[in-house]
């Protein structure tokens, strides 16, 4: 068994990484993609944290192993459920690994929490609910980092200060966090045995969803008085990373290919957005709530207390002391998010409405007897017809401004996903052709557009400025490894058998990647067979179907974490 080291960078994107290695600025970037294989790593529709990492090391589509996203649909009801390692399907690439005997180290990955036991350690990721949290396998692991790093990190407050518009201190918890990250992975790989070991710095994501404005000229809130301030934190963030590459490779074991990866791209945010219950509304599929004047006088009070909730978020941002921001929502049954996000469902008439969208992820779910609660539309041909009408449609979402089309592509549910929890995924999914923001949620029920373009001061309301983008990031490099080579088709299920077949193991027949021989030398490949039988490996997580690992009080608090990262 050879080793593998997989260094995750999440949402590094070759747009940054290549002009910066050709003009010195990122050397060991440099390094590597001279001496090593390289190319973009497509992820998965749409490009979100959760579902990426989760396939990446899974090798397997998100309808296998059902990490959809953070949450997830409530079904049959309307309302949705936060995600987390618990409720992962099949064996993750270190479980695979340590059923054929070797080590592995676990550092910092999303999705990786309640931690599961592994023949090795394992340090739980951003799903992980704060510092009380077991975090770590053995549990007594939590205490050693303590000591080794001064205090562990598990999530970067750099949203927290962003939100706030305080960019000096932002920056510094990313730089502080990708410290205490790379410091405590190294120490595990110096103080455990390893056969395989992964961590995840995810400086990289948060530099540009909070700096992106600041750096990029063609951003619609692009200053420079404020640029010549913080222009250079996403360069600085990278050049961080690019230095603890350097450190790693000094003392990397010979027998070592290293893997840097990242779960998707970035890009900057878009002014132009589209509104899909409002475009689902203009199409005659969603309908809201009108009757009599005691109906409309009821959604008149629902839409003002949606009105007051976000101002009175909006306030505590700005004013409150964190720790007393989450004692106020404690005092509200269920979350605040999660009353908001009732109050908007309460106006739609299922009776009579065919498709309705979360809005945030490009989405669309059809209302479909025997699934949905109060589903009206037939399986079947009436099912069919529907997407078949909502996917040409959509190709006329375009640009008030320019006329361009808006929408790559949009997927029926099965182009994308299969496996048993592809019934999570939507039933459409469609694709913008700049980034994931595009899609937004109305603060309003009243009439919208459903494309609208953006002013500056509705943009700057927003509290990120960079987003997703499709393409991440490949690059190995180490024995057997081609020097220079470029490596095209690469997509995010293919990097686990690609990882075991560097290590020499055979490649279980669950994965749905492929092994990418095209980075390996002509003297290195060969034919490892593919392993069959049983799909899960011992060790790994079963889904626990009935709900999260998560209490009330740490729900909120992952909830407030997550919609300050961008991610609701």
């Amino acid at each position: 068994m050879r080793r593998a080291l997989i260094i995750g960078l999440d949402g590094a994107t070759f747009d940054l990484i290549k002009p910066w290695a050709a003009s010195g600025q990122l050397p060991t970037f440099a390094r590597l993609l001279r001496e090593g294989s390289h190319g973009p790593l497509r992820t998965v529709q749409p490009p979100l944290t959760a579902p990426a990492w989760s396939t990446m090391v899974t090798g397997m589509n998100p309808g296998k192993h059902g990490l959809v996203d953070f949450w997830a649909r409530d079904l049959p009801g309307y309302h949705f459920r936060l995600l987390n390692a618990s409720s992962r399907a099949g064996p993750c690439l270190w479980d695979v690994v340590g059923q054929a005997g070797g080590r592995v180290i676990v550092c910092n990955v999303p999705m990786t929490y309640p931690p599961t036991p592994v023949n090795g350690v394992l340090v739980s990721g951003m799903d992980t609910p704060g510092m009380d949290a077991p975090y770590t396998y053995p549990a007594e692991l939590k205490h050693e980092l303590n000591k080794v790093v001064g205090r562990y990190v598990i999530v970067p407050d750099d949203w927290l200060y962003s939100r706030r518009r305080q960019y000096d201190r932002a920056r510094a918890e990313l730089l502080h966090g990708m410290q205490v990250h790379f410091a405590a992975g190294m120490h595990l790989l110096q103080r455990y045995p390893w056969d395989l070991a992964m961590l995840v710095l995810t400086a990289t994501d948060g530099a540009a969803h909070f700096f992106w404005k600041f750096m990029d000229p063609q951003h619609p809130l692009y200053d420079a008085r404020q640029a010549a301030l913080y222009g250079d934190t996403i360069l600085r963030v990278y050049q961080s990373a690019d230095a603890k590459l350097a450190a790693l490779l000094e003392s990397l074991p010979a027998d070592t290919v290293l893997f840097v990866v990242s779960d998707h791209g970035n890009g900057r945010t878009s002014e132009r957005v589209i509104y899909l219950n409002a475009w689902l509304e203009q199409q005659g599929l969603l309908h809201y709530r009108q009757g009599s004047a005691l109906e409309r006088g009821r959604r008149a009070v629902s839409q003002g207390t949606l009105g007051l909730l976000r101002s009175v978020r909006r306030l505590m941002r700005s004013w409150i002391p964190y720790e007393l921001q989450l004692q106020i929502e404690a005092l509200f049954p269920g979350g605040g998010k999660r009353i908001e996000s009732g109050l908007q469902s309460a106006q739609i008439d299922w009776s009579r409405t065919k498709a309705f969208s979360e809005e945030v992820r490009g989405s669309v779910w059809i209302n479909l007897q025997g699934r949905d609660a109060q589903g009206i539309v037939a399986p079947g041909a009436e099912y069919e017809g529907l997407r078949d009408q909502i996917i040409a449609a959509a190709a006329d979402l375009r640009d008030p401004r320019t006329g361009e089309a808006l929408i790559e592509r949009a997927y029926r549910r099965e182009e994308l996903y299969h496996g048993p929890h592809a019934n999570l995924e939507p039933d459409v999914v469609l694709e913008a052709r700049d980034t994931v923001q595009i899609f937004r949620k109305r603060e309003s029920l009243r009439a919208t557009t459903p494309v609208h373009v953006l002013s500056r001061a509705e943009m700057s309301r927003a509290d990120t400025s960079g987003h997703h983008l499709m393409n991440g990031v490949l690059m190995m490099y180490g024995p057997g490894v081609e020097a220079g080579r470029e490596i095209a088709g690469a997509q995010m299920q293919d990097v686990a058998p690609t990882v075991l077949y560097a290590m020499g193991l055979p490649v279980p027949s669950h994965m749905d990647g492929q092994v990418l021989r095209a980075a390996f030398a002509p003297s290195h490949l060969v034919q490892h067979p593919v392993q069959t039988g049983a799909e899960h490996a011992q060790g790994a997580s079963d889904r626990d179907e009935a709900g999260s690992a998560y209490s009330e009080d740490e729900a909120r608090l992952v909830e407030d974490r997550l919609r300050g990262l961008g991610y609701l």
